[in-house]
């Protein structure tokens, strides 16, 4: 399933994903160069709330937009939010 997003929105979860790799290699610096624990921890408990806020986002784009066009497919609304809830449990958000 392609999934439909505005150019603007689909602009800001690439670079919110783009901070997140990022974030990942400053991480992966840190241990490499023996940084202290604490500093790592801290760093790794703002790239889980960066990857979660991402998720948000994407997540918040689907109920907006796919399961609009799932339903203006003559697709069945109940399928569509029964998937909803699935990915919602599935996330832990």
């Amino acid at each position: 399933m392609e999934y439909p997003v505005e150019e603007e929105a689909r602009t800001k979860i690439i670079n919110r994903l783009r901070r997140i790799e990022g974030q990942a290699r400053g991480i992966q610096r840190m241990v490499a160069e023996g940084e202290d624990c604490t500093k790592i921890i801290t760093q790794l408990t703002a790239l889980q709330a960066a990857v979660k806020k991402v998720s948000k986002v994407v997540l918040s784009n689907y109920l907006e937009c796919c399961i609009a066009e799932e339903i203006s497919r003559g697709g069945d609304y109940r399928e569509a939010v029964k998937k909803a809830s699935e990915i919602l449990l599935q996330a832990k958000l």
